[in-house]
């Protein structure tokens, strides 16, 4: 019999995570129906939290801490088996996973997926199930891609089939970790619209904000985290309310751009500046994924300086122009893309080469990522371009990764695996490896997606500081707050064609 209630108790929780503590000393209740709004920024441990929560992981197993599961009156026991499939999760971590082990499969499994707790559905969908995954596609406006592979979709729209997948096991307890990040102003209030509806519906939210989103449907209970412990709690409000003061406090002055060059003493004029060949020229560029045109006749040169941004809803192809920037996509016949500012001085154009001239950060750079390697590891990688590590770096290499790291407030966690950091330090992190190589031009996806307030304000400095000392800056972004000042060129993607907007 499948149940109808449930209410989750922690006790005095802790968790360590490669001996290291990441919560402590957890007290709270998730009683049926309820909302909790999860405050606090990069690293406190809220998606931790809804891990222990969800039964992901267990608490520290030392005589204090507890965590049981209650369904109706009963005992109540310590493990989600027999709840677990009723428990809806978005979350960063499983929008990587999903992109890593689900790539080659349609929208439609991913969601049929969820209502088994699978990765993958074995057997034929029942009647029911078919039902609930038409019914959820259309509160979220996605029918029309239940049949796209996960690898052709954009972050928005894998974000808008995770929701669905969430909703699809009419969940008792759904889990949103900062799952509004990368969605476009419509599909923020059609996926608000879904939780405000699964509340109705009886289930309980646990949702959590680095930035201080609205709190959830109807009363809700908050609580801030910071070092892993609970620092504030009460009515969501009024936590909100404290949170987002607290928040607003001054950020920390950024240091100069750590330049290679200034480091050893030398001098010399920045890279990009060399010559004044455009660094990209894209010429009735069209570019087709699945057979679909998701970009057609696109002409755009990038000079030197030439820093611009570029608008478009979840879907619009912004990712797929910086991949056909850098070179990891092509354009159909009779279109054309070279990067002569790019090349190298005698003009040779292997792509490897032109690669380490361009600094990137986006979503699907951090899912290809081995979650075992160490930051460190991460941000030297950014030297050669490359996905991992793959030679011995040299001291040199490894002290430019270091003054990155600094710079972007991140140098305590060189000897942390990427699979145990917050989604915003990892993302601070690739922003360290963007920079490492001194490139020519830094493509931005979304860059300051994940951060919290004070992160935020200080990647955006920094990137500001990266475009004032030589690198060309392209952003694709979906809000006019995520536009640097030194971006004064601006572009609309719309039915997969780009336009200039006068004004962001």
């Amino acid at each position: 019999m499948q149940p109808t209630t449930l209410r989750i108790t922690l006790s005095h929780a802790g968790v360590s995570l490669g001996g290291r503590p990441v919560l402590s000393d957890i007290s709270l209740t998730v009683a049926p129906g309820e909302a909790w709004l999860v405050l606090g920024g990069n690293g406190s441990g809220k998606s931790t939290l809804l891990r222990l929560l969800r039964g992901d992981i267990w608490p520290d197993d030392d005589g204090r801490g507890e965590r049981l599961y209650r369904c109706g009156d009963g005992p109540g026991r310590a493990s989600p088996i027999g709840v677990r499939q009723r428990f809806g999760i978005v979350s960063p971590e499983a929008q990587r996973a999903t992109k890593r082990l689900c790539a080659h499969l349609p929208a439609r499994t991913v969601i049929l997926a969820g209502m088994r707790d699978a990765v993958y559905v074995q057997g034929g969908p029942k009647p029911a199930e078919l039902a609930r995954l038409e019914a959820v596609a259309a509160r979220l406006a996605i029918g029309h891609l239940l049949d796209t592979p996960v690898a052709a979709l954009s972050n928005g729209q894998l974000r808008a089939v995770l929701l669905a997948r969430a909703l699809a096991t009419r969940p008792l307890v759904l889990f949103l970790d900062e799952f509004l990040d990368g969605l476009d102003e419509a599909a923020r209030e059609t996926a608000g619209q879904a939780v405000a509806q699964a509340a109705a519906d009886g289930a309980a939210i646990v949702l959590t904000s680095h930035q201080g989103a609205t709190p959830p449907p109807g009363p809700a209970r908050g609580l801030t985290l910071a070092g892993g412990r609970i620092i504030d709690s009460g009515p969501a409000p009024d936590v909100l309310d404290r949170y987002r003061r607290a928040m607003d406090g001054p950020s920390r002055e950024l240091p100069a751009v750590p330049s290679r060059a200034m480091a050893e003493g030398e001098h010399t004029a920045p890279a990009a500046e060399a010559d004044g060949l455009p660094l990209v020229v894209l010429e009735a560029a069209t570019v087709y994924l699945e057979r679909r045109a998701i970009l057609t006749d696109i002409d755009l040169t990038v000079r030197p300086g030439g820093h611009l941004a570029v608008f478009g809803a979840n879907g619009a192809g912004k990712s797929t122009l910086l991949k056909l920037i850098a070179g990891e996509l092509h354009p159909a016949l009779g279109g054309r893309a070279w990067r002569p500012g790019l090349a190298a001085p005698e003009g040779f154009t292997d792509l490897r080469d032109i690669r380490r001239r361009i600094g990137l950060v986006s979503f699907e750079l951090e899912a290809d990522y081995d979650k075992e390697l160490s930051a460190l590891e991460l941000v030297t990688s950014g030297i050669a371009a490359t996905i991992g590590i793959y030679a011995e770096p040299s001291e040199r290499d490894l002290a430019a990764a270091r003054r990155w790291m600094d710079f972007f407030g991140v140098a305590d966690l060189a000897g942390r695996r990427l699979g145990r950091l917050s989604a915003g330090q990892t993302r601070r992190l690739f922003l360290a490896r963007a920079m490492v190589g001194e490139p020519r031009l830094l493509l931005l996806d979304e860059p300051f997606s994940g951060l919290d307030g004070p992160s935020r304000r200080r990647a955006m400095a920094a990137v500001s500081a990266a475009a004032r000392s030589g690198v060309t800056v392209i952003a694709a972004v979906h809000r006019p707050g995520d536009v640097i000042p030194e971006i004064q060129t601006v572009y609309r993607l719309q039915g997969g064609r780009l336009t200039p907007v006068e004004g962001v």
